[in-house]
């Protein structure tokens, strides 16, 4: 796992990014993401514009921070599935972990930036979370990211 703590800690504490895409414009509280007794610490909410895009759908960031020393809760990955699920949820859409950065409309859910997102939930589904590098890299979790796309497409059509 140390190489995806120092992912995420790269600029200081542990910063895990989870975007929504959806239909659904309200946030999730900050208290929403107490689950399983593993909260972040803090948590920020921003919203994405989608002016450049050519789809009808709501974007909107989470920044779950935690201490470092957190990301070695073996309960954390599990915590991070039940964000993804309710995130999902609540943007009747799709939820999804990516490092900081790996965000651009042109290439969701895209091979080429497969290995940047970490997790992923389609709203109804079970969500994933994946927490190591070698993993990111395979053949599998490309096909995976390309079903995400899919429904992505299916659900909110250019």
């Amino acid at each position: 796992m140390s190489s995806l703590k120092e992912a995420l800690t790269w600029s200081g504490p542990a910063v895990v990014v989870l975007f929504t895409l959806g239909r659904a414009t309200s946030a999730l509280g900050e208290d929403a993401f107490d689950l399983l007794g593993t909260c972040p610490d803090e948590v920020g909410v921003f919203t994405v514009s989608t002016e450049a895009w050519d789809r009808d759908a709501v974007v909107l960031a989470y920044d779950l921070t935690f201490t470092e020393e957190r990301l070695d809760d073996p309960g954390l990955p599990g915590c991070l599935r039940e964000c993804l699920r309710k995130a999902s949820e609540r943007a009747e859409g799709i939820a999804w972990l990516t490092f900081e950065g790996a965000f651009h409309f042109d290439h969701l859910f895209t091979d080429d930036i497969a290995d940047q997102v970490y997790g992923y939930c389609v709203a109804g589904d079970e969500p994933v979370v994946v927490w190591d590098h070698g993993t990111l890299k395979s053949n599998g979790w490309r096909r995976g990211i390309r079903d995400v796309r899919s429904a992505l497409d299916r659900a909110f059509p250019a």
